[in-house]
């Protein structure tokens, strides 16, 4: 049986930090019109908040792949390795 991408990314296994390792400047991020960032990562990681309007990062489903860095045409968002210990395992 196929599997999806989706149902391949469930089965990667995790160690989130209770600190993010990805940082958005959210005074860039109202500004942008496009929200790219909430299309280009494989994990969906990024959600815009209307309500709240900022950038919500759901780092622990992060795939630590670095896409956001080159993704995100203002360069808002820094990526940086999970401390050691943490992150994908």
């Amino acid at each position: 049986m196929v599997k999806t991408i989706e149902e391949k990314i469930f089965l990667i296994k995790s160690c989130p930090d209770t600190e993010s390792h990805i940082k958005v400047n959210q005074d860039i991020c109202t500004i942008c019109t496009g929200k790219e960032c909430t299309k280009f990562c494989p994990a969906n990681v990024f959600a815009w908040s209307p309500v709240n309007n900022k950038l919500i990062v759901g780092y622990e489903n992060c795939l630590e792949c670095g896409l956001c860095t080159v993704g995100c045409p203002y360069g808002s968002i820094r990526y940086e390795q999970p401390k050691g210990g943490f992150g994908r395992i």
